[in-house]
């Protein structure tokens, strides 16, 4: 299509341009969705996670499903990616790894029912002990020198080590990937694992690996533009400044299987030019995680989990939590209590942080429990935001 109009935040860039210029293209000629969905010409608009469920079928044109989504939006999608597309991800985890060093023997503790069952991985939803058993066999036995994991679950295991006075100084690096790294969880991970650098992934089963945290300026995370087009999008639906917070907007430029143009994934973050001098690929900072997680205060204006979770985190009394907002102004937090927890003392400080930022006639009710699930792909949900399932 020659009438094609490039989004402004890749104009004046060539590789963009082109490579945008391209899939729109391949996708026009060839996609049943896309012959329709961008008939009119001019830039393409903005496929969100709605319209796409609606139309997965049409998107998938037959093509057998080789992923979905852990369903957190109650509708998995479903993906297909062919063997190109797929090389190209696993080529950009093994340079990722790179950046750390190079790649390391490891084990993995994820959810078995969205990944493969080998003999260096083990299942996140069994006990924190069974999975530190593991985790010291494969070190004693295989020599892993890296630990992959959520990073909720790093957090479970560095909690359980410090409550014992123990750590585990054999391993070099520590791998969070499919949920939000905040800076917050940092600090536990690494006191129970103090020889080990932190790395993490931003992805999604869409589009594969997105972007990397910078091993130099850990606060920036490079973006893999060589795949992806993102583009940072404003409330008026404008580029976003440096350092501004917008909704994240992916382009994949290869998978010509099942197109994804200008995808608004439904997270947050702000666009950046990461000082780091080492890795020549653009960045982002301040990633925030889902807009559906969001809380929302009862004038309307969102309410960001890291303004809560490190005050509930830090708590105490809680070996692990999760907040669920079933109103404006009612919410709902699940706490599973360390020994010896002092409920009172820990209800007052909550019912004093949540009147702080939702208002004074805020209700909170809690619910002591001694197991929280999670989502079928092993991620946890700490914040449950209005539209999420509960």
């Amino acid at each position: 299509m020659s009438d094609i109009e490039i989004p402004e935040s890749f104009r004046g860039r060539p590789y963009a341009e082109r490579h945008f210029r391209q899939i729109v293209q391949w996708a026009s000629a060839h996609s049943p969705f896309y012959r329709h969905f961008h008939a009119g010409g001019g830039v393409p608009p903005l496929l969100t996670r709605e319209i796409l469920q609606a139309h997965n079928e049409e998107l998938l044109n037959g093509l057998p499903v080789t992923g979905k989504t852990s369903g957190a939006t109650s509708v998995p999608v479903r993906v297909h990616w062919g063997a190109p597309r797929s090389r190209l991800d696993h080529k950009d985890n093994l340079s990722y790894a790179g950046w750390y060093g190079g790649v390391l023997p490891h084990a993995k503790i994820v959810a078995l029912s969205a990944h493969e069952k080998k003999d260096n991985s083990f299942e996140v939803a069994s006990p924190v002990s069974q999975q530190l058993d593991f985790l010291r066999a494969r070190i004693r036995i295989h020599g892993a020198k890296s630990l992959i994991s959520y990073p909720t679950n790093l957090v479970q295991l560095a909690q359980h080590l410090r409550q014992d006075g123990q750590t585990i100084p054999e391993l070099e690096r520590l791998v969070c990937m499919s949920e939000l790294f905040e800076a917050s969880q940092e600090a536990c991970i690494a006191e129970a694992f103090p020889n080990a650098r932190i790395a993490a992934t931003y992805s999604c089963t869409e589009t594969g690996m997105i972007a990397g945290r910078c091993p130099h300026n850990p606060d920036n995370y490079h973006i893999m533009a060589h795949k992806l087009g993102v583009e940072f999008l404003n409330a008026d639906g404008r580029p976003c400044a440096e350092g501004e917070v917008g909704q994240i907007v992916i382009t994949d430029y290869f998978n010509r299987a099942m197109p994804f143009i200008r995808y608004a994934i439904g997270d947050l973050a702000a666009p950046v030019r990461c000082e780091c001098g080492k890795i020549e690929l653009p960045a982002l900072t301040r990633l925030l995680g889902k807009q559906r997680g969001l809380l929302r205060h009862p004038d309307g204006h969102y309410v960001f989990s890291t303004e809560l979770s490190p005050h509930i985190r830090d708590s105490i009394e809680v070996r692990q939590y999760q907040v669920i907002q079933h109103a404006p102004a009612r919410f709902l937090l699940r706490v599973i209590a360390r020994d010896g927890a002092d409920a009172a003392a820990f209800e007052v400080r909550m019912r004093e942080l949540f009147t702080l930022h939702f208002g004074v006639t805020t209700e909170l009710v809690f619910d002591w429990c001694a197991d929280i699930p999670r989502l079928p792909g092993g991620k946890y949900m700490e914040f449950v935001g209005l539209k999420d399932p509960a």
